[in-house]
Parts: structure tokens; sequence; C-alpha cells
């Protein structure tokens, strides 16, 4: 199944369900009106969701091209961003001179999530002097997660999957990482594609809290780079952990 978010005028905008070719979609707001009230109720709400997207299979929806995408969600009640993958561990450590985190423990850190951009939102980025970086990245959006789980308990709470373009102002970070609390200006709030989907849409692409696929980053049109999901040190499970 495929959600989005349609811009509507209000800061959460208006949650709906895409077809299978991503052309159509059903407005869903007599079941959840935002994707956050979706996910706040997800048992209840996930089967009736999963009734438009059947209809939306037969046929049935209007055409996307009249519409405006926002991120999957406008914003959130929290964001998490880990470095999951060794080889950015080490180029971390490297450009900043930071020590490796223990075995088994993976960086992580809380950031803004009071705003997610819209896929094709202008990003203000006022100056180029910052060091303007971007990071493609997958992530996941759970319901409510209790404290303790196991990371086995954790991958039930991962109900979507989605696409990230994840801003660094690299001349800011050291300045920030040498205090020791973590970012304030040198983490921008990041840009999200436009349709969250659910784990059981990658089939056995999604295994071990990983996906399985490679993420295709472009700048400028051009391709950039071709990441695959599968080497991560830690799985999202582990994260949500």
């Amino acid at each position: 199944m495929k959600l989005a978010t349609i811009e509507n005028g209000t800061p959460d905008g208006a949650l709906a369900v895409i077809s299978p070719d991503g052309l159509r979609h059903l407005l869903a707001g007599a079941i959840a009106t935002t994707l956050q009230a979706a996910i706040d109720n997800w048992s209840v709400v996930e089967p009736q969701l999963r009734a438009l997207a059947e209809r939306l299979a037969a046929g049935e929806g209007e055409g996307n091209a009249a519409v405006t995408f926002a991120a999957p969600l406008p914003r959130a009640w929290q964001w998490l961003d880990g470095s999951a993958y060794r080889s950015h561990g080490e180029l971390m450590e490297t450009l900043f001179g930071t020590e490796p985190p223990p075995p088994g423990r993976p960086l992580m850190y809380q950031g803004l999530s009071h705003k997610f951009l819209a896929p094709t939102a202008d990003v203000p980025l006022p100056r180029e002097e910052d060091g303007i970086d971007f990071e493609g990245e997958f992530g996941v959006i759970t319901d409510f997660v209790p404290m303790g789980v196991s990371a086995e308990e954790a991958l039930g709470h991962i109900k979507l999957l989605v696409q990230i373009n994840d801003w660094s102002l690299r001349a800011l970070a050291p300045v920030e990482m040498k205090t020791g609390f973590g970012w304030v200006q040198a983490k921008p709030a990041c840009s999200a594609a436009p349709f969250a989907v659910t784990p059981d849409e990658l089939d056995d692409a999604w295994t071990d809290g990983r996906v399985h696929l490679p993420l295709a980053v472009e700048w400028n049109g051009e391709a950039f780079g071709n990441a695959e999901g599968a080497p991560m040190e830690f799985g999202f499970h582990d994260l949500v952990a």
C-alpha cells in the first residue's frame, strides 16, 4: 500500500491512498484526515486504508496531475537519524577527528522534526559558504514504540518506509560537534519523497530490518550515487530499539 499527503493549506495536509502505478489517489479523510492520525490508530485504520488501495487497484481514483504532494509526514513528533554504515562512520571520524563509537553502538542523533520539506519544494539554505551537502536516505515511520523494546519487537512497530534527502551544512558541523550537545544549525529540515509504502510492498527486499534495494541519487539531473540498503551495519529495528 502506498500513502501520501496532499497539500491543502493546513500544516499536516490531507491523507491519500495512492494507486499501484502512482498516478491516481483516493482521499482517506473519512478514515483518517492525516497520516499522523492514521499512525496513532494504525491497527484500526490500516484495513480501511487497504480497502481504498484495492479500489485504486481496480481502476478507481482521481488523477494526481492537479495535486501537490507534501512530505508524507509534513511534521512529526520525533526525528531520529542514524549513521548505520561503518564506511560513513569512518569518513566522519576522519573528517572531524572523532573517535569511533563503542562496538555495537550506532551513531544517532535527535534532529528537528517540526517540518519535512515537500519533494519538489525549494530548500531554504542561505549561504554556499555553510558547506551544503546532501545524503539520500531510507527512513521508517513507526507507531507508538514502548520503552525498552527489543530489536525483534521493534520490527513490528515499523509501519511505513520512506525516502529522505537529509541536508548537512559541513562548515557548521565541526563547531557544533565540539559542544557535545548535538546539532542545532548544521542539520536543517529534511526533504522527503512523496510516497510512504508499507513494508510488504517490497516483498523479499524488506529483510532483516533493511531495504535490500539500491537508493538512486541524482544531482542536477545526473546520476550521483546508487547506495545499497542491505549493507547497513544496523537494521532499522536495531536503530528503533
